[in-house]
């Protein structure tokens, strides 16, 4: 358990080395005008977070460089989670409200504005359904032996799947049938259809059969729509100068490990902060990463997130998730809990 000074000493420490991303010393810690202490004392108070892991150092008088042990310090000592500016709010928020009602626009402006605040990489998530419900089904007439079966769901997605037809089949005979499955479905998951007890002509039973498996299908999909930016903001930050680095970073965005592992983190209350070694995969462990969600949970809703360093601005970095999710969950609302979605 750290002691109140020495707390202090190791947050002025981190802030300074996030400007400056070179160590810290002690005379300069001394002179903060937050610490009325000689440097004797801030060097003492160095030593002893040196032993204790929350700063390194390659000698004794050298500057202290934060551990993923110090940056976790200082993200639990914020008395609460921190806000943006009055200025900075207003601008993104002018930005933002000037964007046309469309959940992937809005997701596309929310990572260019995260990524620009933060000076590192953002990604938003478009928001879908854990769990899509039916909105409507249409039966489109090709030709003689085949039509188009549209699923529509909740979140206005659309899927689109041929349907081979053994008779002929003339376009009010299909919509006669979309109709019937219509009033018996709308508003449902797969998981409430599947339960129904209908009884269903053939050609009923086999629209319903695809229409399943394509709900089922559009579930377990990999990966929402997303957008990322501020690749190239992450990859000017000084620990990334180093070649292999830099090439890890391109190819696990390439691969698309980042955006596996935020639809991955579970859903918190407040913003979840993962820092260095905290990452449970280790290619992730260069980086602190930022999460927080948006929408009801077990409903429509997605997630937004900084990639930075492990030495970023955690206040900004923190302020800027919360406020664009706050706006995404608002947007989210407004247009009925999804209806501005696209596939």
């Amino acid at each position: 358990m750290l002691t109140s000074r020495a707390s202090t000493i190791l947050n002025l420490l981190v802030d300074e080395y996030v400007q400056t991303a070179t160590p810290v010393a002690s005379d300069g810690i001394a002179r903060s005008p937050a610490l009325r202490v000689s440097p004797a004392t801030v060097r003492n108070a160095m030593s002893q977070l040196t032993e204790e892991g929350y700063i390194s150092r390659p000698h004794v008088s050298a500057g202290g460089v934060p551990s993923d042990l110090g940056y976790r310090h200082y993200v639990e000592s914020l008395d609460k989670w921190p806000e943006l500016s009055v200025r900075l709010r207003r601008r993104v928020d002018r930005w933002l409200d000037d964007a046309e009602p469309d959940a992937a626009v809005w997701a596309r402006r929310c990572a260019a504005a995260l990524s620009q605040m933060t000076a590192n990489l953002a990604i938003v998530t478009e928001p879908r359904s854990t769990s899509p419900r039916l909105k409507r089904l249409q039966l489109v007439f090709l030709q003689e032996s085949i039509a188009l079966l549209v699923i529509v769901l909740g979140e206005t997605r659309l899927l689109k799947r041929l349907l081979p037809l053994d008779d002929s089949v003339s376009q009010q005979q299909l919509d006669v049938v979309a109709e019937h499955l219509n009033s018996s479905l709308a508003g449902l998951n797969h998981r409430q259809i599947k339960s129904l007890q209908l009884c269903l002509s053939n050609l009923e039973q086999r629209v319903l059969n695809d229409s399943l498996e394509m709900m089922q299908e559009s579930e377990q999909a990999d990966l929402p729509e997303h957008h990322v930016e501020g690749l190239s903001r992450l990859l000017n930050q000084p620990e990334f100068a180093a070649g292999e680095r830099a090439r890890l970073l391109v190819q696990m965005m390439e691969r698309r490990v980042m955006v596996e592992r935020i639809v991955a983190t579970e859903r918190e209350s407040g913003p979840r902060v993962t820092i260095g070694a905290e990452n449970r995969d280790e290619s992730l462990r260069p980086f602190g990463v930022i999460v927080c969600h948006y929408g009801r949970p077990g409903g429509v809703g997605g997630a937004i997130c900084v990639v930075g360093p492990t030495r970023m601005s955690y206040q900004t970095a923190i302020a800027g998730t919360l406020h664009l999710a706050a706006f995404m969950d608002r947007m989210v609302q407004s247009l009925g809990a999804g209806e501005a979605v696209r596939t």
